[in-house]
């Protein structure tokens, strides 16, 4: 594991913040290809691409904050600051789930003021939005967070001390939960090709299997990952709520095209 890249002062480059960013580049990348081949307006890919990473940010942070409000109380201006405790430049503390639900809603108001089909749209934003996360993972794996729970399995895996796995569980083997996500997001991202080039007849059901995978996937990986207070049961929560959206858009959707077709 491998937390700081290059450390310059105050300033640190961390492998999660660089695996982030490669994360949006190749989802973004990704997204233009698909986009242009399906006839959409590349430049407003790009813009709809930027207008989810700053909005999925923000409510990636504002979910950590609202489920870790002990961390903040009576330290409101530690929300948005980007100076830690020693000095160091960053910020601490996202959750992914925030980070979606604040990002999708976002490119759909943005598709409906541009006229464009928000189900195509997303249809095309979804597979590489699954192979940005996996880069993301990667990054957590390398920063020793979002960590799992000890194991006497064989991939079980020490983190070193100074990371907050390491700092949690010191010199107990634990689940790599990270590549976990990393291979799981691989994997929907193949399945979703899989849908797309032969089941995919209408507009909705590669979005729609994406949130529905995204939820089981999730429900698999939360067993095994380490989480403080009630997170695990809202976590639970969320990962059956994104199972259900994702039913009833893939339900919804083809009920739209059959009423079309009549």
């Amino acid at each position: 594991m491998i937390p700081e890249l290059i450390k310059f002062g105050p300033f640190v480059l961390r492998s999660y913040g660089l695996m982030m960013a490669v994360g949006f580049g190749i989802g973004a990348w990704w997204l233009v290809r698909r986009g242009r081949a399906k006839g959409l307006p590349v430049t407003r890919l790009l813009d709809m691409a930027i207008a989810m990473v700053l909005t999925g940010l923000a409510g990636a942070r504002l979910l950590y904050v609202a489920t870790h409000w002990q961390e903040f109380s009576g330290q409101l201006w530690r929300i948005v600051w980007p100076i830690q405790s020693g000095g160091v430049v960053g910020m601490h503390g996202m959750v992914f789930y925030g980070g979606l639900i604040a990002a999708v809603p976002t490119a759909v108001m943005l598709m409906k003021r541009w006229k464009l089909e928000p189900l195509k749209v997303l249809d095309a934003a979804a597979p590489p939005l699954a192979l940005g996360t996996a880069a993301g993972r990667t990054g957590c794996f390398l920063n020793g967070c979002c960590y799992g729970i000890p194991t006497d399995g064989p991939f079980g895996v020490v983190f070193p001390v100074e990371t907050m796995a390491g700092a949690t569980f010191t010199g107990i083997p634990i689940h790599p939960v990270q590549l976990y996500m990393v291979f799981n997001n691989l994997l929907i991202v193949a399945i979703l090709l899989l849908i797309e080039r032969r089941w995919a007849k209408f507009d909705g059901i590669v979005i729609g299997a994406y949130f529905v995978l995204v939820g089981l996937m999730r429900g698999y990986e939360d067993l095994l990952r380490y989480y403080d207070g009630g997170m695990g049961l809202f976590n639970n929560m969320l990962n059956w709520a994104f199972v259900v959206v994702g039913v009833l858009l893939i339900v919804l959707s083809r009920s739209r095209r059959a009423d079309s077709l009549d």
